[in-house]
């Protein structure tokens, strides 16, 4: 009988799957020690730790994830947003929802942080100044979904014509577009 076919493995059997589940093993006790009053909750679904922040501690939080040496979470690896229009459990208060990753290069861990934002009034604060790479994040937010950062040296649109009014990644944008196709400005003609 010849020797059954060797398959892959599995992500979970995976020689990377153990680093990155240490990875995602992170000491909530110590976070809660170290922010328990700027943070809603700590939880753990799909086995990464997410804190949830009001908006108001956001820049707070980071700052402390980033500067205390027994956490060190100094390096922003994403800044993106999820628009929560379409769910059934939609709420005006928490239309949009801000995601910062930080990871710890020095203890090998990764954090996400996430921050629920108004339909009305979709700001939030800056990372400037706080991590190199986070106002790069922030402009392709902003210039996806339209949420401003307050205190950001220069937050322009950097994917869309600065002259574009609409936001892409928004829930109510159509997805046959809105005709922009036709109207964009086309390099043949700027020259």
């Amino acid at each position: 009988m010849p020797d059954a076919p060797k398959l892959p493995p599995t992500h979970d059997t995976h020689p990377k799957a153990a680093r990155v589940q240490k990875e995602n093993e992170i000491d909530h006790g110590l976070l809660s020690r170290k922010l328990g009053h700027l943070i809603k909750s700590i939880e753990r679904p799909f086995g990464q730790t997410v804190l949830k922040v009001d908006r108001q501690h956001t820049r707070t939080v980071l700052e402390t994830l980033a500067h205390d040496p027994e956490l060190s979470f100094s390096m922003i690896t994403d800044i993106t947003a999820v628009d929560n229009l379409r769910r059934e459990d939609f709420e005006p208060a928490r239309r949009y929802t801000v995601i910062h990753i930080v990871y710890s290069l020095r203890h090998g861990k990764r954090l996400r942080l996430e921050t629920d934002l108004p339909e009305h009034d979709p700001r939030i604060a800056s990372t400037a100044g706080l991590f190199k790479g986070g106002p790069w994040g922030e402009r392709e937010v902003y210039d996806m979904f339209g949420i401003e950062f307050t205190g950001h040296p220069d937050l322009r649109r950097v994917l869309m014509p600065d002259y574009y009014e609409h936001f892409p990644l928004r829930k109510d944008y159509p997805l046959t577009g809105l005709g922009e196709r036709d109207n964009f400005v086309r390099a043949e003609e700027v020259e």
